[in-house]
């Protein structure tokens, strides 16, 4: 099984989408950033199979609504980590499921499966992990309670991306490269891109945009490897793929959420 995870440009006309592909044996073996829609359309004709999990970090049922609306998912989500209303990208993520599907032959199209990710909530779970001697307990699919009440959205892992400093962006996505290259269990073929000194702003973005790409990536593993802290949360009106354990998931569901598995 292909996991094809898409670091989504919210904007169609902008060429900020970046792919990780990645197979169960925990071997990311494509990694591009800087894509447009055709791009995307494109390597998901080559490269998607039947029974591929594709992966999207854009809001894609329930967003049709105009002004700053929240469906159920971002209302309770928003209590313990930050996002933004799935409003802010309208239709584009139904509009871009549309797209992919229609890429692949009308055969296959029936055992692809397309979910909404959000890499900044997968990325929060696995640092806050880490930083309480948990990670390798969420690695070995030890179903535990690993998180606590001081799971707010004031406790993030260090920024690497926004309106922050360049001395501070490289800070960031260097935790965040050793965390996916040294601590995860992940091989990577190309190897993942370093964070260098001398890339400008820019390139650092779409680099980020990379490792956003792969942090869903990880979920879609866990994901295929029936981990317990693989959920879908949400409702009819949207359902983000995530990663929770006991503490989280009891929180979700006590503010209105269905937490069920993907499969």
């Amino acid at each position: 099984m292909k996991i094809i995870s898409v670091d989504v440009g919210w904007k169609e006309t902008t060429k900020r989408s970046a792919v990780a592909i990645a197979t169960p044996q925990k071997q990311i073996n494509f990694l591009a950033h800087g894509l447009g829609d055709s791009d995307l359309i494109n390597l998901m004709r080559a490269r998607a199979e039947s029974g591929s999990l594709v992966l999207l970090d854009v809001p894609i049922e329930g967003c049709g609504h105009p002004g700053k609306h929240q469906r159920p998912v971002e209302r309770a989500l928003q209590r313990y980590i930050s996002l933004y209303p799935a409003s802010m990208a309208g239709v584009r993520g139904i509009e871009l499921k549309k797209k992919l599907l229609q890429a692949v032959p009308e055969g296959m199209r029936a055992g692809i499966v397309i979910q909404e990710i959000y890499p900044h909530a997968v990325y929060k779970f696995l640092w806050v992990a880490k930083q309480k001697g948990k990670l390798e307990s969420v690695q070995s699919a030890r179903w535990q309670m690993v998180l606590d009440e001081s799971f707010t959205p004031s406790v993030s892992p260090p920024k690497y991306k926004g309106n922050i400093t360049h001395k501070k962006c490289l800070a960031g996505m260097r935790e965040l490269y050793n965390l996916l290259t040294e601590h995860l269990g992940l091989a990577f073929s190309p190897p993942l891109g370093f964070p260098d000194n001398s890339f400008s702003r820019c390139h650092l973005e779409l680099l980020a945009d990379e490792y956003d790409a792969c942090l869903g990536a990880v979920v879609g593993l866990y994901c295929v490897s029936h981990s317990p802290y693989v959920w879908l949360a949400g409702d009819q009106s949207g359902e983000i793929l995530l990663l929770a354990d006991m503490w989280l998931k009891e929180h979700l569901e006590k503010g209105g959420l269905n937490m069920r598995p993907l499969w």
